[in-house]
């Protein structure tokens, strides 16, 4: 009985001191993470405010994947990667929650800067 009890609680410790905010290596890192949704949001923001307007002439849905394509290309991964890490990311709610944090903080920084530069 005492095996078991020495064993159990060797577990629970040495599971307490791993790194809970550590990533596996085949994981975007939480800070690139980051960019990457903050380079997409932009290319949302854009696609809605000047693509949707030429929505007459172009696919506004294929011309946003390409904007989406070319922020996998400046933040050297894939979509592949990008998809792996994002649903990484939806199932650790810790880690999620401090990089849209993080996404707001940035946010709010830039438009307090815009009003700023506009008066």
């Amino acid at each position: 009985m005492r095996k078991y009890l020495f064993a159990s609680l060797f577990l629970f410790v040495f599971s307490a001191c791993t790194d809970t905010e550590k990533v596996p290596s085949d994981i975007i890192p939480p800070q690139k993470m980051e960019n990457i949704l903050w380079d997409m949001l932009l290319a949302d923001r854009y696609s809605a405010q000047y693509l949707l307007k030429d929505s007459a002439r172009i696919n506004v849905k294929d011309e946003t994947f390409k904007l989406y394509e070319s922020v996998f290309v400046v933040n050297k991964t894939n979509k592949t990667e990008f998809v792996k890490s994002y649903k990484y990311y939806l199932n650790r709610p810790d880690l999620t929650k401090t990089i849209f944090d993080s996404l707001s903080v940035r946010a709010n920084r830039d438009r307090q800067s815009m009003f700023k530069n506009a008066q």
